[in-house]
């Protein structure tokens, strides 16, 4: 090998470690497991399979649409055949057709529909009206998860909020107990306040046991929801004071936004046409049908007798065929009656979808409303338990009040902080009800 060649698989070798080692610039990232409500509920649509379903269903329709287009055109075939004629015996003719010969033919043939009663019309408009429903399908399903994974999630923030009151209440009734034992060590207080105490810290620790238990399926549930396995860490984070208090829209506009938006009212009104479409087509049965061909053909002839010579001749043909049913048994007129009734149901249903609509609207809006006044009630309800759970613990503490009054007022403050929390869940559910119900997607819930 020469000193040049030698001397450029050198400088080469390095280049091509570089190349073959994985380069850091270009790692992927790893994967973040903290989730918001906004970011769980863009993860569910990602993953959920159902969602996929509807949104290639509604590829499927747009393909009917090209299915629908194309009986516009002219439909062209190649054909081709071949026969055999073979006598039993030699008769005398004056055809030169009936002796025994071969035959084939080929060519060409394109024919167009002219007009088939407004069929084909029909059809399309109903392909295209079915894009439109298989779209609507796909947003309900969105809409139908995006808001199961908000419920569930806020589910798991009140879960948590029920966690943090069991756990102080623990802890309040563990400082009452101390403080029980050493007044019976004293000879301040009877042996019962502590066994008192230790009944309510055996109920107070078994709340928190089933809270846990309530945190975890609230998670598993939300894992299944983003497409992750049951066991799998998923670090939720928020709070049920982190969104915002409004939903700024009138009784009037909500129903107008869900008359225009809400998915399964836009199925149900579009159900409707289409069945007035498959009426028309039925009716078009009452109409003749045109189509234009033409043929452009070889065709030959062989005869087996040698005194007849074979032939072989091109031609072209094109024509019109005109057909109509002039009655058909009544078949059209109860099958146009029939699509007629089929029409009217619907609009009958459409019409009881939209009465629904707008009672789940009202229902909404009216559970925002006593869910908001539950909340400021609450809290009032809270700052009162907590100073009269104070007053308690101090009348205990100096020996002037009993240790029923205190378990009491710790009971009803543990209660009033459930009720908070409950008030707050129960507002923020009802405005993912009512953004579901007016066909709104607002993953993040502002």
């Amino acid at each position: 090998m020469s000193t040049r060649r030698r001397f450029f698989l050198l400088c080469l070798l390095p280049l091509l470690a570089c190349l073959g080692r994985p380069q850091p610039l270009f790692a992927a990232p790893k994967a973040d497991g903290t989730f918001t409500m906004e970011r769980a509920v863009a993860q569910a649509m990602q993953a959920n399979p159902g969602v996929e379903a509807k949104l290639l269903m509604m590829e499927q329709a747009k393909m009917n649409v090209g299915v629908a287009q194309s009986y516009f055109w002219p439909r062209v075939s190649l054909v081709a055949g071949t026969s055999r004629v073979e006598n039993y015996e030699e008769v005398q003719t004056y055809n030169s057709d009936n002796l025994t010969s071969s035959n084939w033919n080929k060519g060409l043939r394109a024919s167009l529909s002219l007009f088939a009663g407004f069929a084909h019309l029909n059809n399309l408009q109903k392909s295209r009206i079915a894009v439109e429903v298989e779209k609507a399908r796909h947003q309900q399903a969105r809409l139908e998860l995006g808001s199961n994974v908000q419920l569930q999630f806020l589910q798991l923030l009140k879960c948590r909020e029920d966690l943090k009151s069991a756990q102080e209440a623990v802890a309040r009734i563990e400082t009452q107990l101390k403080a029980a034992e050493a007044f019976v060590k004293v000879g301040m207080a009877p042996y019962v306040n502590v066994l008192q105490n230790q009944t309510e810290l055996s109920r107070a620790q078994q709340q928190v046991i089933r809270v846990n238990n309530d945190i975890r399926n609230a998670e598993v549930q939300l894992n299944k929801y983003l497409g992750f396995s049951p066991n799998r860490p998923v670090n939720y984070v928020g709070n049920l004071k982190d969104f915002p208090g409004t939903v700024g829209y009138t009784e009037e506009e909500a129903v107008k936004a869900a008359v225009r938006q809400r998915p399964d009212l836009i199925m149900a009104r579009k159900s409707v046409e289409v069945a007035y479409k498959d009426m028309n087509i039925a009716m078009g049965q009452y109409l003749p049908k045109v189509d234009a061909s033409y043929d452009s053909m070889s065709s030959s002839k062989d005869y087996d007798d040698k005194r007849y010579e074979g032939y072989t001749r091109n031609y072209w043909a094109a024509g019109l065929n005109f057909s109509w049913e002039i009655f058909s048994g009544g078949g059209t007129t109860f099958s146009t009656l029939a699509e007629r009734k089929r029409a009217q149901a619907l609009q009958k249903d459409y019409e009881d979808a939209m009465s629904g609509a707008r009672a789940d609207v009202i229902r909404a809006l009216l559970d925002i409303t006593a869910a908001r006044e539950l909340i400021a009630t609450s809290r009032k309800g809270v700052d009162a338990a907590r100073e009269s759970y104070a007053m308690a613990n101090k009348r205990y503490m100096t020996n002037t009040g009993t240790i029923t009054e205190l378990l009491d007022a710790q009971l009803k403050l543990t209660q009033a902080e459930n009720d908070a929390s409950r008030a707050l869940a129960e507002y923020h559910s009802a405005r993912v009800r009512f953004f579901y119900y007016i066909g709104r997607e607002n993953p993040g819930l502002k």
